[in-house]
C-alpha cells in the first residue's frame, strides 16, 4: 500500500495543476515536468502569477531554487523581481535582470 501512495504521489507532483494553464501560454502544462522544467515553470510564475500559482510554487520548489532563478534570469522585469528580492533576501546587485546592460558611453555611434 505504500508504494501505491509513493507512486501516487510522484505522479502528482510531476505536473503543474491544470488551473495554472493560463500562466504558460506557450506550454502544455500537461508536458511539463517540476523537476525537469524547473527554471521555465519558476521564471514563468514569478512572470505571470496569481497569489494561488505563488503558494503553490513556494510550496513545490525551495526558496534556494526560486533565488537562483530570480538571480540569472535575464527575461524577468524589474517589477518580476523587486518582491521576490525582498521575500528571499536577495540584493540587489546580484539580481541579473537589474544590472545595466552595456556600459555608459556615447549616446550615438558617431564621435563628432
Amino acid at each position: 500500500m505504500e508504494q501505491f501512495a509513493a507512486i501516487l504521489y510522484n505522479i502528482s507532483m510531476s505536473n503543474i495543476p491544470r488551473q495554472f494553464q493560463f500562466l504558460f501560454p506557450s506550454s502544455q502544462v500537461s508536458e511539463l515536468r517540476i523537476d525537469k522544467d524547473q527554471n521555465f515553470i519558476i521564471e514563468s510564475l514569478l512572470k505571470n502569477a496569481t497569489l494561488e500559482a505563488w503558494q503553490w510554487l513556494r510550496k513545490t520548489y525551495s526558496a534556494a531554487d526560486i533565488g537562483a532563478v530570480v538571480k540569472s534570469s535575464q527575461n524577468l522585469r524589474k517589477k518580476d523581481v523587486m518582491l521576490w528580492s525582498l521575500v528571499l533576501d536577495i540584493p540587489h546587485k546580484d539580481i541579473a535582470c537589474l544590472q545595466t546592460k552595456s556600459p555608459a558611453g556615447l549616446s550615438s555611434s558617431w564621435a563628432y
